[in-house]
Order: C-alpha cells, then sequence, then structure tokens
C-alpha cells in the first residue's frame, strides 16, 4: 500500500522522512523515554494509590474547609459544594513538553483509530494540504498581506481542524446526509458508531458496565449535530428521553436513562440543571472549556470525596485533537501553526497507542471502577509525552537528518572518549598529589585502583558490544514491527474486501436456495401432472380398445337403432317442451293483464275519491257563500228567455241549459267533468 506524505511549510521546516520511519536505516537508536520501571497489574492497581501525577493530586490538596453543604432544587441533601477558588492550584507540577495539558481533577484516555476511519482522517488532510501549506508559509504576517487574506486563511485552517477531529469522534459528521437521510433505526446506528469510532465504542462498554449502578453521567459535545449524534447512539442503546423532548434543551439539560443509568448531554454555552448529580463529565471534543462559567458552577456544585467533579476527555491518539491539548500556551497563530506542523507530521501514527496502555474494553472497566469506588485514584496508565521538537531543531531537522548515520557509527569511539575522560579525572593532579603524600599506605590502594580500571576497560567493552547487540536487535524489530503493521494493514484491507464478498455469495446463496425451492415445488407439480397424464392415456387406450372390438363384433346395428330411439324419445320431449313453453307463455301475459287490470281499478278508485272530496269541497263552499241578492229576494219561476240572470259560471251552465233541473242542475255535470278530467 502506498504511503502518503505531506510536506506543508518551507523546505527548513518541512517534515523529515526519518520522523516516521519506513525502513531500519531510518530508525534511529536513541534511549527510551522515561517511563516507570514496573507497570502494576490491574488487579494491584486498585490498592496502590499513586500520588505521582499532577492532574490525579491535585483535588486531595485542599483542605475541608473548601467544603459547604448545599442543596438541589428538589429538596436533596448530602451535595457537597467547594469554592470556585479551588479551581486554581498554585502548587502544580510542571507540564513536560508535548504532554496532554490537564487542569484540577481532569483525566485524559488515548484511544485507537481504525484503519478505514485513518483513510478518512488522511483523506482530510490531502484535500487541506495547499491551505495548511499556504498558511505555514505565511506564519509570520507580512505588512503586503491583507487582512481579510488572512482571516479566509484562518476560516479554511478552522475548517480543516473542525473536519479533522469529526473524523476522530464520527466519520459521518463530515457527512451531513447520512445524518439527514438516515433509513436505519437507532440500534444500527448505534452499532455503526461503535464501528466507526473508538469514542463511542468506549461508551458502549462504559454503558455495559455500568447499567446495573446508579449512575449519572455528563456528555460534553459543542456541536449540535455531534449531541444528535449522541442523542441517537444513546436511543440506539435503549436509553429514553426522561421528558419529552421539546421540554428539554432549555434550563433543564437533554437527559436520557435506562434503568439506573443515565446521561445528559451538554454544552457548555449556558447553565443547564442535571437531572441526578452527575458522577463525571466525559469530553467528545477539544471545543470544550473547563473554565466556563457553566463548567465551573457544576463541578464545584456537583463534587466528588471533598474534590473537584472529575473531567475525563476521550482523545484518539495523535490526531489533532491530542496534538491541540498537548499544545504549550501562545498566541493563537502560533497555535495554529504548531498544530497543523505537528498534525502533519505525526499523521502516519494516527491511532497507535503507547506500550502500556490498556485495550478499549480495560479502560471502560477501569473508569466504572473509579466511578464506583469515590475512594479510588486514577489507575490508568499516565499517557506519555508526545516528540515536540524546540523550534530550532524543527528548522534544522533536514541537517540532522543527514548525521544520523554518523552518529550510529560513532557509538563505540564515545564510549572510547568517555572511558579515557573517566581515566584523566582519576589521573588528576590533585589525586596524583595525594598518592604521593600518602605514598607508603596506598600502595594497596594503587593496585586495587589499576585492577578497578582494567575491569572498567571490559566492562566497557561488554557493555559497547552488547549495546550493539541491542541497536542491531532493535532495528530487526522495529523493521518487523513496521512489516507486520503493513502486512496488518494489507490483510485489513483484504479482510474487509473478502467480507464484502462474503456478504454478495451469502445473499446470492440464499437467492438460489429460494430458487431452488420454488424449483423443486414445479418439480413436483409436474410430476403429479404427468402421472395423471399417463392414467387418462391408458384409460383413453382401454376406451378406444373396447370400442374397437365391439364395432369388430358387428354391434354398429343394434347402436344405431338405440340411437333412434333416443332420437324418438328427445323428439317427444321437445314436444312436450314446446306445449309447456306456451303455456308459461300464456299464464305470463294473464298475470301481466290482471295486474294491469287492478292497477287500473286502484286508480279509478283514488278518483273516485278524489271526485267525493272536491264535491264535499264545494258544498262546503256554497254553504259558507255570503249572501247576494239574488239569495235575498223571493225566488221567482225561471223563464227561459235572454233576460233571465246568468248561473255560475261552469262547463255547460249557459242560459240555454235545457235540462230542465235548472242551473244547479248543470253546475253539478260540469264539476264532475272537470274532476274527472283534472288528473
Amino acid at each position: 500500500m502506498e504511503e502518503k506524505k505531506f510536506h506543508l511549510g518551507n523546505p527548513a521546516s518541512s517534515v523529515p522522512a526519518s520522523d516516521t520511519p519506513s525502513s531500519v536505516g531510518d530508525i534511529e537508536a536513541a534511549e527510551p523515554p522515561s517511563f516507570p520501571e514496573t507497570a502494576v497489574p490491574l488487579s494491584v492497581r486498585a490498592e496502590k494509590e499513586n500520588l505521582a501525577h499532577s492532574h490525579t493530586a491535585v483535588h486531595h490538596a485542599h483542605g475541608e474547609s473548601l467544603l459547604q453543604s448545599t442543596h438541589l432544587a428538589h429538596g436533596e441533601t448530602g451535595i457537597q459544594t467547594i469554592q470556585p477558588s479551588a479551581l486554581t492550584v498554585g502548587d502544580v507540577e510542571v507540564t513536560r513538553p508535548g504532554a496532554v495539558r490537564l487542569g484540577p481533577a481532569e483525566f485524559a484516555i488515548t484511544l485507537p483509530m481504525d484503519s478505514r476511519v485513518k483513510d478518512d482522517y488522511e483523506r482530510v488532510l490531502t484535500d487541506g494540504a495547499a491551505t495548511m501549506q499556504e498558511f505555514l508559509t505565511r506564519s509570520s504576517p507580512s505588512p503586503q498581506t491583507p487582512s481579510s487574506d488572512r482571516e479566509s486563511l484562518h476560516s479554511k485552517v478552522y475548517d480543516i481542524i473542525a473536519r479533522l477531529n469529526n473524523v476522530s469522534t464520527h466519520p459521518d459528521l463530515n457527512i451531513p446526509q447520512h445524518l439527514v437521510e438516515s433509513d436505519t433505526g437507532p440500534e444500527t446506528q448505534a452499532m455503526w458508531a461503535e464501528y466507526s469510532s473508538a469514542k463511542f465504542l468506549l461508551l458502549g462498554h462504559l454503558i455495559e458496565l455500568a447499567s446495573p449502578h446508579e449512575l449519572h453521567i455528563i456528555i460534553e459535545a459543542q456541536n449540535d449535530t455531534k449531541q444528535t449524534v449522541i442523542e441517537r447512539y444513546l436511543r440506539g442503546k435503549g436509553f429514553d428521553y426522561t421528558r419529552p423532548r421539546e421540554e428539554l434543551g432549555g434550563t433543564l439539560e437533554v437527559s436520557l436513562a435506562k434503568g439506573p443509568l443515565s446521561f445528559g448531554v451538554h454544552s457548555n454555552d449556558n447553565v443547564q440543571t442535571p437531572f441526578r448529580a452527575p458522577a463525571a463529565i466525559f469530553v467528545f471534543d477539544t471545543a470544550f472549556n473547563p473554565k466556563s462559567p457553566s463548567v465551573e458552577y457544576i463541578r464545584t456544585t456537583y463534587t466528588r470525596n471533598g474534590g473537584l467533579l472529575p473531567v475525563i476527555w476521550f482523545l484518539i491518539s495523535n490526531t489533532c485533537e491530542h496534538i491541540e491539548r498537548c499544545l504549550p500556551d501562545t498566541t493563537e497563530s502560533e497555535r495554529l501553526r504548531l498544530l497543523l506542523q505537528y498534525t502533519a507530521r505525526l499523521h502516519d501514527e494516527v491511532g497507535d497507542l503507547q506500550h502500556d496502555a490498556l485495550n478499549v474494553q480495560e479502560d471502560a472497566e477501569e473508569i466504572v471502577n473509579y466511578l464506583l469506588h469515590s475512594f479510588t485514584s486514577w489507575q490508568l496508565p499516565m499517557i506519555e509525552p508526545l516528540n515536540f521538537a524546540p523550534s530550532e531543531e524543527s528548522d534544522q531537522t533536514s541537517s540532522d537528518e543527514s548525521q544520523v548515520a554518523a552518529q550510529k557509527r560513532s557509538l563505540p569511539d564515545e564510549d572510547k572518549e568517555d572511558y579515557t575522560t573517566k581515566r584523566a579525572k582519576v589521573d588528576s593532579p590533585e589525586t596524583s598529589q595525594n598518592t604521593q603524600a600518602t605514598k607508603g599506605p596506598s600502595q594497596s590502594l594503587d593496585h586495587e585502583l589499576h585492577h578497578l580500571d582494567a575491569n572498567l576497560v571490559q566492562m566497557n567493552n561488554q557493555h559497547a558490544a552488547e549495546k550493539e547487540q541491542l541497536q542491531k536487535e532493535l532495528k530487526e524489530w522495529q523493521s518487523r514491527y513496521w512489516e507486520k503493521d503493513r502486512s496488518l494493514s494489507a490483510l485489513q484491507f483484504r479482510y474487509e474486501s473478502r467480507m464484502i464478498e462474503f456478504h454478495k455469495i451469502r445473499q446470492e446463496r440464499d437467492r438460489l436456495e429460494k430458487s431452488e425451492k420454488s424449483t423443486e415445488q414445479r418439480t413436483e407439480k409436474f410430476k403429479e401432472d404427468i402421472t395423471k397424464l399417463k392414467e387418462e392415456r391408458s384409460q383413453l387406450k382401454k376406451e378406444l380398445e373396447e370400442a374397437r372390438q365391439e364395432l369388430k363384433s358387428g354391434g354398429a346395428g343394434n347402436e344405431s337403432r338405440q340411437l333412434q330411439a333416443e332420437n324418438e324419445i328427445l323428439k317427444r320431449k321437445a314436444e312436450n317442451n314446446s306445449v309447456r313453453l306456451r303455456e308459461v307463455v300464456n299464464a305470463s301475459d294473464s298475470a301481466t293483464h290482471i295486474a294491469r287490470i287492478e292497477e287500473l281499478q286502484l286508480m279509478v278508485a283514488s278518483r273516485d275519491d278524489l271526485l267525493r272530496r272536491k264535491e264535499e269541497e264545494l258544498r262546503e263552499i256554497r254553504k259558507n257563500r255570503p249572501s247576494t241578492r239574488s239569495t235575498s229576494t223571493q225566488p221567482r219561476s225561471p223563464k227561459w228567455g235572454a233576460s233571465s240572470r246568468p248561473t255560475s259560471p261552469g262547463v255547460n251552465n249557459g242560459n240555454g241549459n235545457g235540462n230542465g233541473n235548472g242551473g244547479l242542475a248543470g253546475r253539478g255535470s260540469g264539476l264532475r267533468f272537470s274532476a274527472e278530467a283534472g288528473p
């Protein structure tokens, strides 16, 4: 696999190739860094209290006068607080160059990085190489450089740093559509987070170990997107919101709980009320500021055994976030320059842990043990300082690289010079004068001195040979290590490709199994159909053979007579059926006529009823009619001439009405006619 290199800045400050050795000749034998001589086993570490680390012993130095009892909002007592002045400690051990800078009761854990995530990390570095080189070239801004260009360049550098930190936390943070348009469930997303990030893997082991215990842990993440990813991960692990989500996030922290274990997701922008008294603060990104008022309030309000609330940093080893925590206090532009320079220098060592580091599960066990036992000290190994060269050395790395081989060859000569110097010190003028002054009694001492000198020469020779042998073994083991690392990287790539191919083959196998089952079912059905067809064929053959035998035996005449008889029978049946059909048609016509007659009778009855009601209405009208002149005078005989009074208007009620009954009979007949013609 081709090795990627980043050359940033001017040639004088560029990273030499020997800083990331790729062969035996590039590895310089040097003294190992000062580590503890023996590593305490896990089973014994909890019994010993190591106060050598400044960040573990700081909060033990505060007196009990700092403690005071406070009351929670819900009436609980027993929470101890300390004064904010306890956050500043005077007698603190000076931090070594390259070491992680931590405050009181702050701890850090370095975690590995998967090779697939390393590819994303290097991809971000490759995309931002031009910007980083431009920034390192302009690290000393000249008056000719406009301030707007510097601000634009700074914003680009900050964007690169943010993308690198996103890869360390969760690679999907740089791909917003993966977070928004995700169709997978929370459980699958939690598994993917643990597979992609060692921080979430450590958090998963912590949840598994601390689930039976009553603990509340605050997770600090500055970006809203990171908070969403953390909330989604906790939901995938079975945690539920303690309140409806829309009620959380203001003055109340976003808290999720599962049994006795609960988590709160914070950003140190404002003060939020915790769901319960927290046991620790887990920091997921370097944007966390432990000196912010909200963090100081929580750490001094909810204490641990009289000290500040512990803060645990999750750092991916040798990444940008790890380097940022190790930089000295200087100007912002200088910090950016150093951060970019060391990020490019250590890009091949991203995710590599120190020799005494524990794996992720063991780290989780130690953290849970520390949180559950308030009097237990921090037992995880101290993080080794990064190899930060001074500014003068970083400017002369190219010249130092050419002197590495000469320094390796001059090691035996240096031993001889050391021996000559020691001999010169032994044979100094003061020693010779003392020897002459005490010549008599010092004869035996001179003999012993010469004997010691001979032993010293012999021991130096032995040590030189042993040193040379150890250097050879060191080179051999280092070359084996790098070869093994390269083979493991190639093996990881092959493993992932094999896994992808395996999944495809398994899907193809499942598809073939389903098709095989359906094919077997169709085959069985075809066999049954073939069996039925064979039986029918044999039956038809049998009937055909019988018919042939009958024809041969002269049965055709009998069959003809039989058919004629059947024909006569069918004719008679047809005649009977035609007679029955005519009867049915006649019956149907009779029923239709009868129904019509009944309908007409009902219509006549209804009209008669209507006529009767109209006549009654007419009589009522006549009774209630007002009196007129014709009604008030005496009746007289009608006249048949044209001078008689006209009768009431109506049909056939004219003056020439000669029905012999007067006008009333005519009017009655007219009403009957109108009643019949009305409908």
